[in-house]
C-alpha cells in the first residue's frame, strides 16, 4: 500500500515503461506493474541494504520477469535501449534531483517523461528542467501531517520561467491550492523566526538581507 505521496505519482505514471530512481524497496514499481499502469520497470538503488529488500520484495511478489532492480548511481543505472517513458524520482531533496537529472541524462534513450517528488527545495529541479529541454505541465503539492511533498511532472519542450516561478512553481501558482498556500505561510512564519533571531543575536547583515528577501517574496505572493 503506497503513502499519499507515492500514490499521487503513481497517478502521473505513463507509457509502458517506468524508470525509477531511489525505489524505496521497489513500492512504487511493484503498484505500477500490479496495477497494469505500466508493463515493466526497472529500479535503480544506490545504497546495498535498499537495494536487497528491492530484490527481495520484486521476488516476493513474483514479479522478476517484469521488474528489473539494478545496483548503481541515479540515472546512471539506465541505458538507451531501456526505452523508458517514465522516469520518477521520490523523496530526496531538491538539489539531489536536479543533480541526479544533471550528472545522469545522456544515459537515457529519448526525453521520456519525468515524476520528479521532492522532499526539499524544488528550485534548483526546475532550473535543471529548464536546461534539459523540458516543459512543467503539472505540480501539485501533496501534504501529511507537518510535511509537504511537492510533486513536478514534466515533458519535452521549451520553457522559460521567471524567478518566482522557479522558486514557487509556474503552476503551483496558478492553482493557488490549499496545500500550497498553508505550506507557504508556514514557511513565512519560519523566516520570520530566524529574522527576529538573527537581529537580536547576530550582526551578520548579509544574512539579515538574504532572509528579508525571502520573507518579502513569500508575503508577495500570499499577497499580504
Amino acid at each position: 500500500m503506497l503513502d499519499a505521496r507515492l500514490q499521487k505519482v503513481l497517478d502521473f505514471i505513463t507509457g509502458e515503461r517506468l524508470l525509477d530512481i531511489g525505489s524505496d524497496h521497489a513500492y512504487l514499481p511493484i503498484e505500477a506493474v500490479g496495477k497494469g499502469i505500466v508493463q515493466y520497470a526497472i529500479c535503480g538503488e544506490v545504497v546495498k541494504g535498499p537495494y536487497e529488500s528491492t530484490v527481495r520484495n520484486i521476488e516476493k511478489e513474483n514479479m522478476t520477469d517484469r521488474i528489473e532492480a539494478r545496483f548503481g548511481s541515479g540515472l546512471e543505472v539506465a541505458r538507451p535501449e531501456d526505452a523508458v517513458d517514465t522516469v520518477t524520482i521520490c523523496g530526496m531533496g531538491g538539489p539531489l534531483i536536479a543533480d541526479i537529472l544533471q550528472t545522469g541524462f545522456n544515459h537515457l534513450g529519448g526525453v521520456p517523461r519525468l515524476v520528479l517528488q521532492a522532499n526539499t527545495y524544488t528550485y534548483p529541479i526546475r532550473k535543471a528542467l529548464v536546461s534539459l529541454g523540458y516543459e512543467i505541465i503539472e505540480e501539485t503539492i501533496i501534504q501529511d501531517g507537518h510535511h509537504f511533498y511537492e510533486i513536478i511532472v514534466a515533458e519535452a519542450g521549451d520553457a522559460d520561467y521567471d524567478e518566482a516561478e522557479l522558486t514557487f512553481g509556474p503552476i503551483l501558482l496558478q492553482k493557488r491550492e490549499a496545500a500550497f498556500t498553508l505550506k507557504l505561510e508556514r514557511e513565512l512564519e519560519h523566516q520570520q523566526n530566524i529574522y527576529r533571531n538573527l537581529k537580536n543575536n547576530s550582526s551578520n547583515i548579509q544574512r539579515l538581507e538574504e532572509v528579508s528577501d525571502t520573507i518579502n517574496a513569500l508575503k508577495e505572493v500570499l499577497e499580504l
